[in-house]
C-alpha cells in the first residue's frame, strides 16, 4: 500500500546534526533515549537506515514538543541498509523479511517494555517510519499497552492491520504513498474512530521526516514540526 519503488530507491541524506539524547543499552539492545523519565513514553521505530542523525533529530524535537521521554531502539544493531544497497528491490525485501519481521522484532520490543515498566512506565505510544510503521500498527493489534500509534510515510500496510488495531492512529503520508482510504475507513468505524486522523502532504517525498529528509530545508522541516 506504499510506493515500494520510492522505499527502495530514495537514499538517506548526510546530516551533521548533534543529537542531544544518549545511547543506552536495555540488556543487549542499544536504545537512543532523550527527555526526562516519565510514566508515558513514546517509542520511535526507525526506517531501514537505522539510528540516522535525522531520525534522532526527530526524536529530540518530539520529546521537546510533547514533554515526554522518547526512545528509539536499534533493532538492527547497526547493520542497516546503505545507499549502495538501494535499487535491488528483491534483495531489500528479502533483508526486511529476514531481520525486520514482527516475529524477530516483537521479542526485542518486549525487552524494551520490561525495562521501561521496571522504571515506572505505564504505557507507550509508538511512531513508525516506513518499515517501522508496519511494526507499530502490528504492536497496536497485539497489546493494549500501546495507547496510540503514528504511522509516517508507511510501507507494507495491509487492511488487516487496521482491522486488528486496538488504539487510535495518526497517519501521515507523502505524495508517494498509495491511496489509504480503505485502510482509514476501517479505523474510522472502530470505537476510537473519532480519534483517528489522516494528514497528507503532497509536496514532500517518501521519507521526508526521517533519514531521507533534509531538515535544513523548510519544505521538509515544517511538515515534521506540524
Amino acid at each position: 500500500m506504499a510506493s515500494e519503488k520510492a522505499c527502495c530507491t530514495i537514499p538517506p541524506v548526510v546530516s551533521n546534526y548533534q543529537a542531544i539524547g544518549e545511547l543506552e543499552t536495555f540488556g543487549d539492545l542499544p536504545v537512543y533515549r532523550v527527555g526526562e523519565k516519565s510514566e508515558k513514553v513514546i517509542m520511535v521505530i526507525y526506517d531501514v537506515f537505522g539510528l540516522h542523525n535525522n531520525t534522532k533529530q526527530f526524536c529530540d524535537v518530539l520529546s521537546k514538543h510533547s514533554g515526554k521521554q522518547v526512545i528509539m531502539p536499534d533493532f538492527f544493531r547497526g547493520k542497516v541498509l546503505t545507499e549502495a544497497d538501494l535499487g535491488d528491490r528483491a534483495a531489500i525485501m528479502e533483508w526486511i523479511g529476514r531481520v525486520g519481521n514482527f516475529e524477530v522484532i516483537s521479542p526485542q520490543v518486549e525487552q524494551v517494555k520490561d525495562k521501561l515498566t521496571s522504571e515506572g512506565v505505564t504505557s507507550m505510544s509508538v511512531v513508525g517510519f516506513c518499515w517501522g510503521a508496519k511494526i507499530a500498527i502490528q504492536l497496536s493489534g497485539n497489546d493494549s499497552y500501546y495507547k496510540s500509534t503514528c504511522l509516517i510515510h508507511p510501507s507494507r500496510l495491509e487492511v488487516k492491520d487496521a482491522e486488528a488495531a486496538l488504539a487510535p492512529l495518526l497517519m501521515i503520508t507523502s505524495i508517494e504513498e498509495a491511496n489509504l482510504s480503505e485502510f482509514m475507513d476501517v479505523l474510522y468505524k472502530k470505537p476510537f474512530g473519532d480519534k483517528c486522523k489522516h494528514v497528507h502532504f503532497d509536496d514532500v517525498h517518501h521519507g521526508f521526516a526521517a533519514a531521507r529528509g533534509n531538515w535544513e530545508e523548510a519544505l521538509h522541516t515544517l511538515p515534521c514540526l506540524k
